[in-house]
């Protein structure tokens, strides 16, 4: 007599690569942190180093990590061509971008792909908050809806100052053209126009 033993199921949990454009700030250490400690996710993460001297300028990052790439640009090029490269460097099913001076909850990533998913959305952005140095905080400001942000997109970017907040599958953000490095002050809100060109997003509260 044989035991019937239930079949093992294999989770495949979603790849994300996490692009960071920096000039070497002190904060990198802690935005890298918080990338490669989200939950429920594969996260390999992209560096961007634009200080412009050739040489890495993340040594006091701590980046000593097999998920970690370092890319160096030899003179600035700014944060538009600094996200592109992260991009076309991807592997991930997605992409998330991080600017070197914020930092993730660590269900972010998750919590986005999966009301993404839900949605039928190939793009995602999420609330944000307000912290001091000790990540204390100081003031949150819930996501708007997604037919907020499409309805007054012609006057102004609902998603939020930063790209810190968005999540987009992979071949959407190649299709939609990525950052142009012709707005220096406006691609994020160039970007999002683009993006919702092609589908509305999901949003995380």
């Amino acid at each position: 007599m044989s035991a019937a033993f239930p079949e093992e199921t294999v989770v495949r949990l979603p790849t994300v690569t996490v692009v960071i454009p920096t000039c070497g700030r002190a904060t990198l250490a802690l935005a890298a942190r918080s990338a490669l400690g989200q939950r429920d996710v594969v996260v390999d993460l992209v560096v961007v180093d634009d200080s412009g001297t050739g040489a890495a300028q993340t040594s006091g990052a701590d980046l000593e990590d097999d998920r970690v790439r370092v890319l160096v640009h030899d003179r600035q090029e700014g944060v538009a061509r600094s996200r592109n490269d992260g991009v076309l460097a991807a592997t991930g099913d997605w992409v998330a971008f991080l600017d070197d001076d914020d930092v993730w909850a660590p269900d972010k990533l998750a919590s986005q792909i999966e009301a993404a998913e839900a949605s039928g959305a190939d793009w995602a952005y999420a609330g944000v908050a307000a912290v001091d140095d000790a990540l204390r905080c100081l003031t949150v400001e819930a996501a708007p809806t997604a037919v907020e942000v499409v309805d007054d997109l012609p006057i102004r970017n609902r998603v939020a100052a930063t790209a810190s907040n968005v999540i987009v599958r992979r071949p959407t953000l190649l299709r939609a053209g990525l950052f142009d490095p012709r707005f220096r002050h406006l691609p994020d809100w160039d970007l999002v126009v683009r993006l919702t060109d092609l589908g509305p997003p999901a949003a995380v509260p």
